[in-house]
């Protein structure tokens, strides 16, 4: 008697806790609730001269591993991670652009110079579901802005409509970085920045002719650059350094016209590619919670049975 009484304890604890774990299996992929979208902050008012610095945003690290096994299990496609790593800074560049909050935003090399401000990043995941990127901030005079990692889900509503409303579906991890960006450049003094356009124009210079413009700057155990004085602006010198900066940009903004042009043929083929992930994903996902639930269901019918036998 004590024993079917204890076999019976048993029973029903497994058979409870199964009964907990078949709601995990069976539940059905539903549509995404809305997701609440993030703004950039946008300038209401004409910014300052002063603070319009500009910013450079280099190619990202594609972060693909050399291991083809570990790339398949990742599920990493080499050619789309690489083509990411040069669309996804054309999508930060152009929301830093719609904010009107900063000067020139280019998308650089990943050894490109001559900008204010300098934007790093590196690809940890990107899969049509999930975006995660590590980046890191600079600025021309050595200083580290923020580091920081940005990661969101996709707002799958900007896979429903792929050519009438094109959308990154991961907007709003874009905006959520081109405030933190805002943020911290406000937490500069108008000192500072004054002082960082002058550094990123003779550092600029420096790398053109350091024998002529080297003694101009001055380098702390942190890193951080200053000017320590200032050439004359009729000097020939700093005049043939600015006909040489204004080439350099010239060049850049044919760079710049290249990815924007590459930016606009990939946009409609890299979201449906996502689309296209997003719902293998979910597809998987879906298998192994049905698979779930029929061991559940199986291992519950085991279980009424062993109480049927101690009742």
């Amino acid at each position: 008697m004590n024993q079917s009484f204890s076999s019976t304890r048993v029973g029903m604890a497994l058979l409870a806790g199964l009964l907990a774990l078949a709601p995990l299996g069976g539940c059905v992929v539903q549509e995404q609730k809305p997701m609440v979208r993030i703004a950039a902050e946008k300038a209401t008012v004409e910014v300052a001269e002063d603070d319009l610095l500009d910013v450079g945003v280099r190619l990202f690290d594609p972060n693909v591993p050399e291991d083809e096994k570990e790339q398949e299990k990742r599920r990493i496609f080499p050619e789309v991670r690489n083509a990411e790593s040069r669309y996804i800074p054309v999508l930060i560049r152009d929301t830093l652009e719609s904010t009107g909050q900063w000067g020139q935003v280019r998308v650089l090399p990943r050894d490109g110079t001559g900008m204010e401000v300098f934007v790093d990043g590196r690809i940890v995941a990107s899969d049509g579901r999930q975006l995660e990127l590590d980046i890191v901030v600079t600025d021309a005079a050595g200083r580290t802005w923020l580091r920081k990692t940005y990661e969101g889900e996709a707002d799958t509503r900007a896979y429903k409509d792929v050519v009438s409303k094109p959308r990154d579906p991961f907007e709003n991890v874009y905006n959520t970085f081109a405030n933190d960006l805002l943020a911290a450049r406000r937490a500069l003094t108008v000192e500072q920045r004054q002082q960082l356009r002058r550094v990123a124009d003779m550092r600029f210079a420096a790398d053109l002719a350091p024998y002529a413009f080297g003694g101009y700057l001055a380098k702390d155990r942190k890193g951080v650059y200053t000017v320590t004085r200032l050439p004359a602006a009729d000097d020939p010198v700093v005049q043939r350094m600015q006909r040489v900066r204004e080439r350099d940009y010239a060049l850049v903004d044919t760079l710049n016209e290249y990815y924007a042009n590459f930016g606009g043929s990939m946009a409609e083929p890299y979201t449906n590619w996502r689309k296209y992930n997003h719902e293998e994903l979910e597809a998987e996902a879906q298998a192994k919670r049905e698979a779930l639930t029929l061991h559940v269901l199986c291992a519950e019918a085991v279980v009424r049975g062993i109480m049927a036998g101690a009742e």
